[in-house]
């Protein structure tokens, strides 16, 4: 606006001077000028310290010619009291220093409370004699530009701040990849300062250096549309410290009003620690599951609805099943069918405690039943349930012989304590008996009863042989 001003201001100059044989002053030029376009025009006398404006002046700055004693100090009240000293350091300036041009932007505060931006500039104007003899100048009424500016700015701030508010970086890079902006999230993770990377080649920074060629002719192929640019992709970066981060990118072309690319707004996550975590449980679980379908122990995973999810090999061979077969049948199928009720009741007595031991009978594909010994594991991954197993039917049935042995054993005990003592008995009585009778009648009579009690001794000797050999086989 000044520069029009100063060009409407030598149209005039030239104007006159080809027109008219007087000479006008500069302020009576600045005068005409106004009267084109209406601009606020004053002189200030160094000599007197008075000040003259014109008439747009006065109703720039909102009073009336009665109201203003044309002094500087009247001026300067009318000047809202922030921007006082600033027009005292032009004025000094414009006097002292009169080779450099001197523009200054102010507020004035109206009767109403309204504040206006007024914008001028100051010139030196000397005599004949090359002595300064006065100040002039224009003053503009600026408001509505300052307040689409102060709106712009308060926009921009209110941005910024939703920017650096974020966790997520955002970074807009120019067409020739130079970083226009990075938000504080985006200086948080690659541990630079926004000063060193404003202006600096995001390429020559964060890619590793064996991919920023590569990275680089990519980017400006997208740019200059000869390739077509991802929604999203995970990529390496390196921050200040040397550190390695795996970063996500979500990018979006930036457009002219002409439709013509002009850079790129990319937002990014950091994604190490979730990479990191991936790669340890993948590694757990590959660990495990080495262990499971490796292991010798019968291992079954089932779901929350008693579905075989995963069984091992040592599972399927004791089964018989294949494992195609086990992951097609819930977990009461492998048990008696009358059994059915009292397995789930067993189950939710299961989810319930978490942990579970015991013993149950199962079936085998042949229909052999089989006898193990389980522990079971609830949720040991989120709804998914874990058992082992250990076939203890041969221990059951060498158990159940040891029992039947014992119960042989337990009669030849009591034979012994019982059955052979009775005749034993009576052969000490017989013995006693021949001992005190001298006749040969009762001896005759002694003698049949002790072959007697020698016969039953006989043959319960011969029981207890059997009975041996029995426990023995």
């Amino acid at each position: 606006m000044i520069r029009t001003i100063r060009n409407i201001q030598q149209s005039v100059s030239h104007f006159w001077k080809r027109t008219n044989p007087f000479s006008f002053s500069e302020s009576q030029q600045l005068q005409l000028a106004s009267d084109l376009i209406p601009f606020g025009v004053w002189e200030y006398d160094l000599h007197s310290g008075y000040i003259i404006w014109n008439q747009p002046m006065y109703d720039l700055l909102g009073i009336q010619q009665y109201e203003f004693d044309h002094t500087l100090s009247s001026f300067k009240d009318i000047i809202h009291p922030e921007d006082r000293s600033g027009i005292e350091d032009v004025i000094h300036q414009a006097i002292h220093y009169p080779n450099h041009q001197k523009r200054i932007v102010f507020r004035v505060q109206l009767s109403n409370q309204v504040v206006k931006y007024v914008r001028g500039n100051i010139k030196l104007i000397y005599n004949k004699k090359n002595e300064p003899v006065k100040l002039s100048g224009v003053c503009i009424d600026i408001t509505r530009q300052k307040n689409i500016e102060l709106q712009l700015k308060k926009e921009r701030d209110k941005a910024e701040l939703y920017l650096d508010s974020i966790e997520a970086m955002v970074v807009v890079l120019n067409k020739d990849a130079t970083i226009r902006l990075i938000n504080n999230a985006g200086c948080r993770i690659t541990e630079y300062q926004e000063e060193e990377l404003l202006g600096k080649d995001w390429y020559h920074i964060f890619p590793p250096p064996e991919s920023r060629n590569e990275s680089k002719e990519t980017f400006l192929k997208i740019v200059n549309g000869e390739a077509v640019y991802l929604d999203y992709y995970e990529r390496i970066i390196i921050s200040k410290t040397g550190n390695e981060k795996c970063i996500a990118w979500r990018n979006t072309l930036l457009f002219d009003d002409h439709q013509k690319i002009t850079g790129v707004l990319a937002t990014a996550t950091d994604i190490t620690d979730k990479v990191k975590a991936e790669k340890e449980s993948e590694a757990a679980r590959k660990k495990y599951q080495d262990m499971f379908y490796n292991s010798v122990t019968p291992m079954m995973i089932c779901d929350s609805y008693m579905r075989y999810k995963d069984v091992n090999p040592a599972a399927c061979k004791l089964l018989g099943y294949s494992r195609g077969e086990l992951l097609k049948m819930h977990v009461w199928q492998l048990t008696r069918p009358d059994k059915k009720d009292e397995t789930i009741m067993l189950w939710t007595d299961f989810v319930a405690t978490k942990y579970q031991t015991g013993t149950i009978e199962l079936f085998k594909k042949d229909g052999k039943k089989i006898i193990v010994e389980y522990q079971a594991t609830s949720e040991f991954t989120p709804g998914m349930h874990l058992s082992s197993m250990v076939d203890i039917t041969d221990k059951k049935i060498a158990d159940r012989k040891l029992k039947e042995q014992n119960e042989k054993l337990r009669k030849i005990a009591w034979m012994q304590s019982h059955e052979v003592r009775k005749p034993l008995a009576n052969i000490m009585g017989l013995l006693a008996l021949i001992d005190s009778q001298k006749t040969a009648t009762m001896q005759e009579h002694v003698l049949q009863y002790l072959k007697q009690s020698s016969d039953e001794l006989d043959q319960i000797i011969r029981d207890i042989i059997e009975k041996t050999k029995a426990v023995d086989a």
